[in-house]
């Protein structure tokens, strides 16, 4: 029978039935868990004391890449009694005695208790875990329930992690992370990060302005600028031209506007698009920036001296094409390239 030696012993020390002393036991380790649940920490004399920890979102890297672990709700023991002893207290408050009779059942409890970690038996209380030798060694052990009900809100969430380098994933292996995002904006941008390492390095991906510094954009300068016909209004090009007679190079000053098309993770995938848009008499330019170490590269066309002359001439592309399109301020000069790329 479960906890049989410890309950003929509560029998002995408060007179009673065995049947009471079972009663009164199983409602105080009940009462144990509700307290521990509710009040996140609990020292019951002759146990020791429970508390729930926090262990925050924690982010391990090494050569491989980086792991993110996401966070959890640790329960603690210690055999000491830390701060004032609740036994008595929740006896008053769950068990329904009067108050006298809470002061001996305290000191049963505290006494047999005590006795059973002295001669090392097995307690096992219901929805917490279990006192018993383990490899060894006496201690406590949680029950699984317990640890589930102290984490389900972060039941749905798993270890991510984000390999350095990943050259063998193709358009077949596209993966995307099913995560719910409830905890904060951190986590949410984390897995935004992972979608970019696993996604298809070839699919196209529509990226805000506000998402990435601009101020990244490396500067190059060249020969003196050219208009250039059968091309969007205000648009100026450095004098080298390409077979096709567009030149393969753009100029763009700091304060103007440009429209972004689309953005790729890889430099060829986009130099490739360039031809596409060229056949829709779009010209188009690869404006290359990173975020945090992580390079992708945009196609662009256009260049305004205000946001008023970019909306003109975004209106007038397709919607094939205008779909994803945004317009993007120019924060730090530059230049981009066409499709003999960098």
């Amino acid at each position: 029978m479960i906890n049989h030696d410890l309950i003929e012993e509560l029998a002995e020390l408060l007179h009673v039935e065995s049947e009471e002393s079972r009663r009164i036991l199983n409602a105080f380790f009940s009462a144990m868990v509700t307290e521990l649940l509710a009040k996140r920490k609990l020292s019951v004399k002759g146990l020791g004391s429970f508390s729930v920890s926090h262990v925050p979102l924690q982010k391990k890297s090494n050569a491989s890449g980086t792991t993110y672990t996401p966070p959890f709700n640790r329960l603690k023991y210690d055999r000491k009694v830390s701060g004032a002893d609740d036994t008595a207290r929740i006896a008053a408050l769950r068990l329904l005695t009067s108050p006298g009779e809470v002061k001996p059942i305290a000191r049963a409890f505290a006494t047999a208790f005590s006795r059973a970690f002295q001669q090392e038996r097995e307690i096992r209380i219901k929805g917490l875990g279990s006192f018993s030798i383990d490899n060894g060694a006496y201690g406590f052990l949680p029950e699984r329930s317990l640890e589930e009900l102290l984490n389900r809100e972060y039941q749905n969430l798993e270890e991510v992690v984000l390999p350095l380098n990943d050259k063998h994933l193709g358009r077949k292996e596209s993966k995307k992370f099913p995560y719910a995002i409830p905890l904060s904006v951190l986590l949410g941008v984390l897995l935004l990060v992972a979608y970019f390492y696993y996604g298809n390095p070839e699919a196209l991906v529509s990226i805000p302005s506000s998402v990435y510094r601009e101020s990244r954009l490396k500067p190059v300068v060249r020969q003196a600028a050219v208009i250039v016909q059968k091309s969007p209004a205000g648009t100026v090009y450095s004098k080298e031209l390409s077979g096709n007679g567009v030149a393969d190079s753009l100029i763009l000053e700091k304060g103007e506007y440009t429209i972004v098309l689309e953005t790729f993770r890889m430099e060829q995938t986009a130099l490739k698009e360039i031809d596409r848009l060229c056949a829709q008499e779009i010209v188009a330019y690869v404006w290359p920036g990173s975020l945090d170490g992580v390079k992708y590269f945009r196609l662009m066309t256009g260049r305004f001296s205000n946001r008023d002359k970019a909306r003109d001439s975004l209106k007038g592309m397709s919607k094939k094409i205008a779909g994803s399109a945004y317009i993007q301020q120019v924060l730090k000069k530059g230049v981009v390239y066409g499709a003999k790329g960098l």
